[in-house]
């Protein structure tokens, strides 16, 4: 679109800005392309959010106007990342063109890895505000910890840091607190941690609308909280109400990008939080020239939290409170199946819910047996059921646990415990170099060198000497891949590049064929087959296998922001599908009526017909655990008939 596209009469929309305020002497550009509807998986009419984008547009650029001096309003096709050096701050609103494309790397149709499009280079220091989902969309791939944990903020803030500058100027910020339930999800999260939360949390109105109040509202985000403040130039300023851990994090900075998360324009923005957006802008010019070093190029990268997580996934409280929790939903539903089933039997009509359920059945219990073995991996065999055993181990492992960028997984560095050195400890880098000088163990100091480091040194006087000069501002990053860093803005430091991990590369060579086991990565497997039943009758059967932990959506609630499994299944020739698609068991997830399908399930549809034909099913679904929800995918399916 060009710049006619967005202009609009501002007396056709005007943005409340309380009394006259003076303008902060800045230069600012917005980049639109967004509108106020949520069209991430959505169906929107396109005049509707055509009208949209016009309406939002002019309210960012009637009220960044009103705070400073100088505003240049454009589309985000026509945006460069080289046109924000001639403003001192950049307001992101809108997908501008790569400057590098995407690229996926597939075994057959399995995906093996995908190096994501590039909107500026890793040097980029320029100031720049991302609003909702753009901090993921142009940070990916240089590293942002301004990441995907969920598309699912609504209005309200919580846990903000008052005492952090942008809530004290330059504009007054007025923080009217009102206590709200806190979010079913963050209380059930909080176990894992070792914490319990309160019934209630102080809350503070970003938005007047929200998606859980106002359908099809555009949807903020929220980034992983974890490891996010381990590196020097990042910042946690607030969280927000999501369907996330209670420290889900709405508002931050990494480097010179301040995430704002929240969804709405000016004009659907409380006049409290209005000055706040203006502050954010004011605060992050203040960053021009410096650029991020600890880079979160792998979005699932394990930090040390999971230690704790793993070990009370182990416990016979977290089964019981699961069990608890399936023995609730299995009762509850058997009764509402129950009276659905007679209304339906009387001719009563029943709702697109409602028709979920009658096919339900009980959702099976793990014993503890086997919930231990399920969630303990290997360290079954070692401890069994004696879940002190486990605890025990990651008391005394948690300080050498480590992972990396390539998997999801921590691991226990023997090199790190067998000296007795923390790998957040410098001194574990000093003794390295020690082994290698002295010759006492050249091959483990090398190890620990390049497992920790970004460094390729060929000498362990290479070493010693960057040590020595560095040693004062070395920090310890774990979400930007368990590694010492340099904290400096100088560029070309030594130890700060992560080029040499060659992470952002798509392999040349033809990678190893992938197994048919679930991964992070990977977390469903889709598979299917057709069954010969009695005569001319078949039964299409789609697998749906899932990596421990992750879950796909069955009935998914207005208020929630999840995309439902739907299985598009079409015939060809002379069959037809008889009756409904049988569903396997569900559960709930929190009390909207939101469900979901973990484990290995089966749906199952019966088709009709004889001679020569084809059936062919695709199936959209959507996969979250504890941690993240992945962007939607799509697996089709097509098998030959004949009669």
């Amino acid at each position: 679109m060009k710049k006619a596209f967005f202009t609009l009469m501002l007396v056709a929309f005007t943005v409340a800005v309380s009394g006259a305020v003076k303008k902060t002497k800045l230069r600012v550009l917005y980049v639109g392309g967004h509108s106020n509807l949520e069209t991430f998986a959505t169906d929107v009419d396109s005049l509707e959010n055509v009208r949209s984008i016009q309406e939002r547009t002019a309210s960012f650029e009637q009220f960044l106007n009103a705070y400073f001096t100088t505003v240049k309003v454009i589309p985000a096709e026509e945006y460069n990342y080289k046109m924000s050096y001639d403003y001192d701050v950049t307001v992101l609103d809108g997908e501008p063109e790569p400057i590098k494309a995407a690229q996926s790397l597939k075994d057959g149709d399995r995906y093996v890895k995908t190096v994501y499009a590039q909107y500026f280079p890793d040097d980029f220091d320029r100031p720049v505000v991302t609003i909702a989902e753009m901090g993921e969309t142009v940070g990916r791939y240089m590293g942002l910890k301004t990441d995907w944990y969920c598309l699912c903020l609504d209005a309200w803030a919580h846990h903000m840091r008052l005492q952090h500058p942008i809530f004290k100027g330059p504009y007054k910020v007025n923080v009217t607190l009102e206590n709200r339930p806190t979010p079913e999800s963050a209380k059930d999260y909080a176990p894992m941690v070792g914490e319990t939360l309160p019934d209630i949390t102080p809350m503070w109105k970003v938005n007047s609308k929200g998606y859980m109040t106002h359908k099809n509202f555009k949807v903020g985000m929220v980034s992983r909280p974890w490891g996010f403040e381990d590196s020097p130039e990042a910042e946690w300023i607030s969280g927000g109400l999501s369907s996330k851990s209670i420290d889900a994090m709405a508002l931050g900075r990494h480097g010179s990008f301040f995430h704002w998360g929240f969804a709405a324009a000016p004009m659907d923005m409380t006049e409290e939080a209005k000055p706040l957006l203006a502050n954010a802008i004011v605060y992050i010019s203040k960053f021009a020239g410096q650029h991020v070093i600890a880079r979160k190029l792998h979005e699932n990268i394990p930090t040390r939290i999971e230690a704790k997580e793993s070990a009370y996934r182990v416990t016979k409280e977290c089964w019981e409170s699961y069990k608890k929790t399936i023995d609730d939903f299995n009762k509850q539903t058997k009764q509402l199946s129950d009276s659905l089933k007679a209304v339906q039997a009387a001719g009563g009509k029943i709702g697109k819910m409602e028709q979920m359920y009658l096919q339900w059945q009980p959702q099976p219990t793990p014993s503890y047996e086997e919930w231990v073995q399920e969630n303990a991996g290997e360290l079954f065999t070692r401890f069994g059921q004696d879940e002190k055993a486990y605890a025990a181990y990651y008391t005394e492992n948690t300080p050498y646990l480590y992972g990396t960028l390539y998997d999801y997984n921590l691991k226990l560095d023997e090199d790190a415990k067998s000296l007795g050195l923390a790998n957040n400890d410098k001194r574990l880098l000093d003794k390295a170099i020690t082994l290698w000088e002295t010759n006492e163990d050249v091959a483990k100091g090398k190890r620990i060198l390049q497992r920790y480091t970004l460094l390729r040194y060929k000498t362990a006087k290479e070493y010693r000497d960057w040590y020595r000069k560095y040693e004062k501002k070395l920090f310890f990053t774990e979400s930007g891949g368990w590694l010492w860093l340099v904290d400096s803005q100088d560029k070309n430091v030594p130890g700060n590049d992560y080029g040499v991990l060659h992470y952002n590369e798509i392999p040349e060579q033809k990678t190893p064929a992938i197994s048919g086991a679930t991964n992070r990565d990977n977390p469903v497997l889709v598979s299917g087959v057709v069954n010969e039943l009695a005569g001319d009758e078949k039964e299409l059967v789609i697998r749906m296998k899932m990596h421990r932990g992750f879950h796909v959506y069955g009935f998914v609630a207005e208020q929630d922001p999840y995309i439902a499994t739907t299985f598009d299944i079409q015939t060809t020739g002379d069959y037809k599908k008889v009756g409904d698609l049988r569903l396997p068991a569900f559960r709930a997830l929190g009390t909207t009526g939101t469900t979901v399908y973990e484990g290995d399930v089966l749906f199952k549809q019966r088709i009709k017909g004889s001679g020569e034909g084809s059936v062919t099913c695709t199936v959209t679904y959507q996969t979250c655990d504890d941690h993240a929800c992945l962007p939607p995918r799509d697996v089709t399916l097509t098998f030959q008939l004949n009669n």
